[in-house]
């Protein structure tokens, strides 16, 4: 069983989080450097609203020219 299987199944849920913090830190830092934003975009709660987006041209949610 997985430690982030036994976390679960304890119902340890702050050590739960910390592994899929890890493995998602470990999956980006394979990623090319472009790829990243994308990343942050669908992993961000509001849609990637509040992440400048340098292939888009895009400014968040608070920032301006």
């Amino acid at each position: 069983m997985s430690a982030l299987a036994l976390a679960i199944e304890r119902k340890e849920w702050e050590l739960a989080a910390l592994y899929l913090l890890l493995g998602v830190s470990r999956a980006a830092a394979k990623l090319p450097p472009d790829a990243i934003y994308g990343l942050l975009e669908v992993l961000s709660a509001e849609g990637g609203e509040g992440l400048p987006s340098p292939r888009r041209g895009r400014l968040g949610r608070g920032q301006h020219r």
